[in-house]
């Protein structure tokens, strides 16, 4: 009895101790080993968005994000641009570069999101973008949504027609997780 006492307690230290990433669910990020060397192909257009009367955008090309985007109450609008450039997960140190940015892949929400970060980024959780394809207008039509945050709620949607962007706004999508 003494000695099955002894082995449990020895599970037990290793489980929470050095083994507790046995127990830990893995996710795409930490499986791969670089970031991604050029942007998926769903997600290479010109992006739109439409909110307090003002019409944001976003354009994905396979190594850039670049964008104008107006926030609520802003009357001018905010320049982005991100470089893509591929590093190794492992890699701890780096040169300043202000543009540059990484992607990889993660799972949350049942779906697969891209992962945008500052090239020299050691806080915070990126910007996140997942295409998917919902019903709008009775038409099937590709959208952009935008997320961010450690639980990645959903703050925008994007889509290819200004027209579209105008016509939705910032209305929800049912099954979506959105800031509060």
């Amino acid at each position: 009895m003494k000695k099955l006492l002894m082995e449990l307690a020895v599970l037990a230290t290793a489980a929470t101790v050095g083994g507790g990433h046995l127990l830990t669910p893995t996710t795409a990020q930490a499986k791969a080993k670089t970031t991604l060397k050029a942007l998926p192909k769903r997600y290479r257009h010109t992006w739109y968005h439409y909110a307090n009367g003002k019409l944001s955008t976003l354009k994905f090309s396979a190594k850039a994000i670049s964008g104008r985007t107006y926030y609520a109450g802003e009357h001018h609008a905010v320049n982005y641009l991100a470089h893509i450039h591929a590093h190794k997960l492992t890699t701890t140190k780096f040169r300043r570069h202000f543009t540059w940015s990484t992607a990889t892949t993660v799972r949350a929400h049942r779906s697969q999101w891209l992962n945008v970060r500052g090239w020299n980024q050691v806080m915070g959780d990126g910007d996140f973008y997942r295409v998917m394809t919902k019903t709008v207008g009775g038409k099937r039509v590709p959208v952009l949504s935008q997320a961010g945050g450690a639980g990645v709620w959903t703050a925008a949607h994007y889509y290819t027609s200004k027209h579209v962007a105008k016509q939705r706004g910032t209305k929800h999508f049912s099954g979506e997780v959105y800031y509060k």
